[in-house]
């Protein structure tokens, strides 16, 4: 492409008319590489110091009349881009939160949590504090806790898979609870 050629390779760019220029047997050297001197006024054959002439004037003129018309493209398409963006693309920060979170991708390590397998389900508890606790407790009343509240199960499913009765269930999980709120208290 012209233009991404013209601003990755600028000297490169220059170089190639003033090659252009001199095949065509003008003596001009046309950009000079700095900043206060632009266009050189004089070039130099055959040792001495020659004024441009006409023609030569008239080929800087065009050059720099292209030139310019070169970059306002450049300009405007860069322009029209930034617009273009700003109007399809929304920036990642100005994401609503809730939007931000269902993008975000957690890894899982074993080490993170502590496993206990009830009624075939592995069920994850990924409080420490919460795992030892549940540990000190006896099979059973640990699977009850863990069918009530991490599988959902109401006191008469729970029941039927400890076979034992609906108020022994309620009377085992609330002596579970507070088994469980003695051992952490000791924890602290």
């Amino acid at each position: 492409m012209f233009c991404a050629g013209f601003f990755l390779y600028p000297k490169n760019f220059f170089n190639f008319f003033r090659f252009q220029l001199n095949k065509s047997h003008l003596a001009v050297q046309i950009w000079c590489g700095k900043r206060d001197k632009h266009f050189s006024s004089h070039s130099w054959k055959g040792g001495e110091i020659m004024k441009p002439s006409d023609f030569q004037k008239t080929i800087q003129c065009q050059f720099e009349s292209k030139l310019k018309k070169v970059v306002k493209g450049i300009v405007k398409n860069y322009q029209k881009e930034l617009k273009r963006r700003k109007k399809n693309e929304i920036p990642f920060c100005e994401f609503p939160e809730i939007i931000v979170e269902k993008f975000t991708v957690w890894d899982d390590y074993e080490t993170d949590y502590t496993i206990f397998n009830v009624c075939g389900n592995d069920i994850r508890v990924y409080d420490d504090e919460l795992a030892e606790a549940l540990k000190k407790l006896s099979d059973r009343n640990r699977e009850n806790l863990l069918m009530y509240y991490f599988l959902e199960m109401n006191n008469e499913e729970i029941a039927r898979v400890q076979n034992i009765s609906r108020s022994g269930v309620f009377q085992n999980r609330y002596n579970s609870l507070e088994l469980m709120k003695k051992i952490l208290k000791e924890e602290k």
